[in-house]
């Protein structure tokens, strides 16, 4: 073997071994940030009605943060927000067409109601979560299946027309009101604020009446 063939054997040598290492080194950097943040996910979803729906819903917000329950409640939160407002717009969009009864419509008319309620209940509850209130959130956010099941209960026949938009709304809430569950179990008995109480005619009198 002549000088220039070793040495071209060489050069493609190094070129290879920079090459493995390059890839080694790209592998671990991006594996540093958070290499468990799938199972963590699926560990965290895995108690909710729906872990699938609360995994694809959560994870591309925490592809490199840890994983922070609030947030990832607040982010379910959102879709939920998100399903329901499309959801009313699809209720507004059928009750629009012609040749529908007028029991159907007075369906449409209280899910159009239900529906309403519901974004009001669901913002009130982002606006808890912000102050890191999660009582209240609870308390805000337990309507929201209810809205869901009144509407879904105006409908005679128990089959409603848009029923793949209704069962979204069911999952993500569903999977919000599980999380705030396991968060409220993992902080431990929250203690209660103390009952004031209303001062009588005679607080302020000092001694006793003879």
């Amino acid at each position: 073997m002549d000088h220039h063939s070793t040495s071209k054997t060489s050069l493609i040598l190094f070129i290879s071994l920079s090459s493995l290492l390059f890839l080694a080194t790209a592998t671990r950097n991006i594996h540093i940030g958070r290499p468990d943040i799938h199972s963590d996910i699926t560990e965290f979803c895995k108690k909710t009605t729906n872990p699938a729906v609360c995994a694809q819903t959560i994870q591309p917000h925490f592809l490199k943060n840890n994983l922070d329950p609030l947030k990832a409640l607040d982010v379910e939160v959102d879709a939920t927000l998100a399903s329901a407002k499309k959801t009313l717009i699809d209720i507004q969009t059928l009750e629009s067409k012609k040749g529908i009864t007028k029991s159907i419509k007075d369906s449409f008319d209280t899910c159009k109601d239900q529906y309403g309620s519901m974004l009001d209940a669901i913002k009130e509850t982002k606006a808890a979560i912000a102050k890191k209130d999660i009582i209240t959130a609870k308390f805000k956010f337990s309507a929201v299946l209810s809205y869901q099941g009144a509407c879904k209960d105006a409908f005679e026949s128990g089959k409603i027309p848009f029923s793949e938009d209704s069962d979204a709304v069911y999952n993500l809430g569903g999977n919000c009101l599980d999380i705030i569950a396991d968060m409220e179990k993992a902080a431990g008995p929250q203690k209660m604020p103390p009952v004031q109480q209303t001062p009588s005619a005679f607080s302020n009198v000092i001694g006793t009446i003879n």
